[in-house]
């Protein structure tokens, strides 16, 4: 009988350990930072529910202003990503995501431009993103962003 409660006993432990674990892995792109190449910048992204908010520079939490808000409720996980372009035509940093839609921007838009395509296809989206001083990166997929863009997650 002593027997049979340990197996239990650590196979329950076994599952939990292994769902913590893997929650953890799922969830670490909701904190993110990220950066160009040379760490001249750094833009924090902080993802809750089907929010998702950018603000320039380091953040542990979203402040009361100075952020860019997008509705993520209608972003199929696939097609959850963005492009960024670093020192462009006077914009210290401009974002692009296709799918996602403003809620609310709060930044210094003198600063930073936040690019949304008319349509879901506009190609020429993509395009404007592929220069040297840009990068792209799918959110929720666990591979390295593209172009002059580095990810560091941060885990709370």
């Amino acid at each position: 009988m002593k027997i049979s409660i340990i197996k239990c006993l650590g196979l329950a432990l076994t599952f939990f350990l292994l769902f913590t674990c893997f929650k953890k892995e799922e969830e670490k792109w909701r904190h993110i930072e990220i950066s160009p190449l040379d760490n001249s910048q750094t833009i924090t992204v902080i993802t809750k529910g089907d929010k998702r908010f950018f603000m320039n520079g380091k953040h542990t939490t979203i402040p009361k202003d100075n952020y860019l808000l997008l509705d993520l409720s209608m972003v199929d996980r696939l097609g959850d990503g963005f492009s960024i372009c670093w020192d462009e035509n006077g914009y210290k940093w401009k974002i692009a995501c296709t799918y996602a839609e403003l809620v609310e921007n709060k930044l210094d838009t003198s600063k930073y431009l936040y690019y949304q395509a008319a349509e879901a296809n506009d190609n020429s989206l993509s395009q404007e993103y592929k220069k040297s001083n840009c990068g792209n990166f799918l959110i929720r997929e666990n591979r390295r962003p593209w172009g002059n863009l580095k990810v560091k997650y941060i885990i709370n």
